[in-house]
């Protein structure tokens, strides 16, 4: 399964101020995840993969030019699903990640955020901050299926390895602040993409899974006080731990919702 963001491809850095989907940079950003995504799938089915399915998950999930991607590739899109990566089961043979960005308050990271940029400062896990990254690898760690590539920028490639040494990456872009980047062409990212997943398929019985010790500790650190109180009205079973923080014990992490 190939989880797809927006933010990471080649060439995306947003608009100061903006998250990206309101930029005007975010028609060129679906593009590009499109394209990027395309050479991932096609690298999978080269390598012998019998079933590829693509998990559009910026947003509200409908971001992707759909009718380019390789026709053999099956499509999960749109908001509402229970938990990420809705549909994986044991029975996928590794889980890939397009366009992902660093952690919020990565230094130099482009639109470097977690979840969500307007909302959330911090996300935990047993006390550590985490990105998406880790926490959407853990989600498939829990069904037995390991993270084995990613796709960001430098930033977020570094984050990727620090929790999962064994993971393939390919950067696409190195970042000097929020919104500006060397970036390398977006033709050229795609073509490292696709070297990068046959390197990741040939090293698939060195990945690992990612999992959380159980019951898993989660705490959401807020940027406002009043987004904590909102959200501790909306979600069963988290209380305040700090002026801006929820936190909760969960049976594992098939239970998160971000």
């Amino acid at each position: 399964m190939i989880a797809v963001d927006c933010d990471g491809p080649a060439c995306v850095v947003g608009e100061p101020g903006r998250a990206l989907s309101d930029s005007r940079d975010m028609g060129f950003a679906r593009e590009q995840a499109t394209r990027e995504t395309d050479a991932a799938a096609r690298a999978l089915f080269d390598a012998g993969a019998e079933k590829v399915v693509v998990w559009d998950n910026h947003g509200v999930g409908a971001n992707l030019v759909f009718d380019r991607l390789d026709r053999r590739c099956e499509v999960l899109l749109g908001a509402g699903f229970k938990r990420r990566f809705p549909y994986l089961d044991e029975t996928y043979a590794g889980v890939l990640m397009i366009g992902y960005h660093a952690m919020e308050g990565t230094p130099g990271a482009i639109l470097a955020h977690t979840y969500s940029p307007g909302a959330y400062r911090a996300i935990r896990v047993h006390g550590e901050t985490v990105g998406e990254m880790a926490l959407d690898a853990a989600v498939a760690g829990e069904l037995g299926v390991p993270l084995i590539f990613v796709a960001s920028d430098e930033q977020g490639c570094a984050e990727a390895r620090r929790l999962l040494p064994w993971v393939e990456t390919v950067a696409t872009k190195r970042g000097f602040g929020r919104n500006c980047a060397l970036s390398k062409h977006p033709a050229v990212a795609q073509e490292d993409i696709y070297q990068g997943v046959r390197r990741a398929v040939a090293r698939r019985d060195e990945m690992r899974l990612l999992t959380f010790a159980h019951p898993v500790r989660v705490e959401i650190e807020f940027k406002q006080w009043f987004q904590a109180c909102k959200a501790r009205v909306r979600r069963t079973g988290w209380r305040f731990a700090g002026a801006r923080t929820l936190s909760t014990e969960l049976a594992s992490m098939l239970d998160f919702e971000c």
